[in-house]
């Protein structure tokens, strides 16, 4: 059964109603995917308080070369995060400010890199959320190579354009756009899951005697 478009944007809508109002919605939404779809810990937020979320724009860079990250940002709509696959072992950085500034122009809400960045206090500075493998100055080069909105894999995860991008404190979670309508609808039970632990929790209690008593 094919999800209608009402039900894509209600799913879309609650996606980023729960990434606003919960602290660390990351934990509950990989919750709701049996405990899976997160990127490794190497690809994590720059900033403190970096958060994201929006529908995935992808890039695959040639090598060391810049050029699908800057197609990859003109072909961004207002709302998506863009996400770059990393060059191997080659340690430069696939976004800084300018990169930045350029994406906010078309209305991105973020960056996600198996990669690392540069300019780290720019992007705290301008509130624009970038998670990356890391930092370091020393900057891709100018070419003509590359490829956009393909696959990617990015933290162990492939990522793929339309897919659902959410980033905070946490780290990085991927819902297929496909599974966004069945994830979302299992969110309120892990929430409801979680929120009955901490409140055993608060009354003295141990996720140990919990788990005893109510099981999962």
């Amino acid at each position: 059964m094919v999800d209608g478009p009402d039900e894509i944007a209600a799913a879309w809508a609650a996606l980023r109603r729960h990434a606003l109002e919960e602290e660390g919605f990351s934990c509950i939404l990989a919750d709701a995917m049996n405990r899976s779809n997160a990127m490794g810990s190497e690809v994590r937020a720059m900033w403190p308080g970096a958060r994201l979320v929006g529908r995935a724009v992808t890039a695959r860079p040639s090598g060391t070369e810049l050029a699908a990250v800057f197609d990859a940002i003109d072909l961004a709509q207002p709302g998506d995060v863009v996400v770059v696959e990393g060059p191997g072992a080659a340690s430069v950085a696939f976004w800084g400010e300018n990169t930045t500034l350029s994406a906010r122009n078309r209305g991105a809400v973020g960056a996600v890199l198996g990669a690392p960045c540069r300019d780290v206090a720019a992007h705290a500075r301008l509130g624009f959320p970038v998670f990356a493998t890391g930092a370091t100055p020393r900057a891709g080069i100018f070419g003509s190579r590359g490829e956009t909105q393909v696959p990617v894999s990015v933290g162990g995860m492939v990522v793929r354009p339309g897919d659902a991008v959410l980033g905070d404190e946490n780290g990085v979670v991927v819902v297929p756009a496909e599974r966004l309508v069945a994830v979302m609808a299992a969110v309120p039970d892990a929430l409801a899951k979680d929120r009955a632990i901490q409140a055993a929790l608060a009354q003295g209690s141990t996720v140990g005697e919990y788990r005893r008593t109510h099981g999962g």
